[in-house]
């Protein structure tokens, strides 16, 4: 369990959305308003802030929602997604939290919102359409879309979840189709 302390960061207007936690148990939380993400230590001290060019899109408009889901993968990076413009980024934490753009074929990932590693090669994206498999096979230079998933109408898939190597999808308050309250739905790719 985390514990999120707020940090006077001056009038600069924050979201904090996800998490990830890395092999010593420090916490990245991106911030989906100021396209940056947080470091914070295993005390929940604020450690630093990672930020790059590569955060925030050239367009205004598709910073609305900008860093969102993110993972950290065992081979010592995070894998983090930009809502509105889709883009997947790979920040190697091994080269001095190097910030890349992934090449996603059959991209890109607008409007995806949770991440989860299915395994060190599979992702799943959660979010407009509800869920997308991703793939990929080099370290996450490059990856495919290589499936996708349409969950409950009217619903925006906002997390995802893997058990016993079933994939679930949690979709948000929606339109009341086919009730009100969130919807949890198993992903089949």
């Amino acid at each position: 369990f985390l514990t999120i302390v707020t940090w006077s960061l001056g009038d600069e207007k924050s979201f904090a959305d996800d998490v990830a936690v890395d092999a010593e148990g420090n916490a990245y939380v991106t911030d989906a308003k100021a396209s940056k993400i947080w470091k914070v230590g295993v005390s929940g001290e604020l450690l630093s802030i990672l930020r790059s060019p590569l955060f925030s899109p050239k367009e205004w408009y598709k910073s609305v929602v900008a860093l969102n889901g993110i993972v950290y993968h065992p081979d010592g990076y995070l894998i983090v997604i930009h809502t509105f413009s889709g883009n997947l980024l790979k920040v190697d934490l091994t080269k001095g939290e190097e910030v890349k753009l992934i090449e996603v074929a059959g991209g890109p990932l607008t409007f995806g919102d949770g991440l989860e590693l299915i395994s060190p090669t599979k992702l799943v994206v959660a979010g407009n359409p509800s869920g997308r498999l991703v793939e990929s096979s080099d370290g996450w230079e490059t990856a495919s879309v290589v499936a996708k998933f349409k969950g409950p109408a009217h619903r925006l898939a906002t997390a995802a979840t893997v058990k016993d190597g079933k994939v679930y999808l949690n979709h948000m308050v929606g339109m009341g189709y086919p009730k009100k309250t969130h919807a949890l739905v198993e992903a089949v790719f």
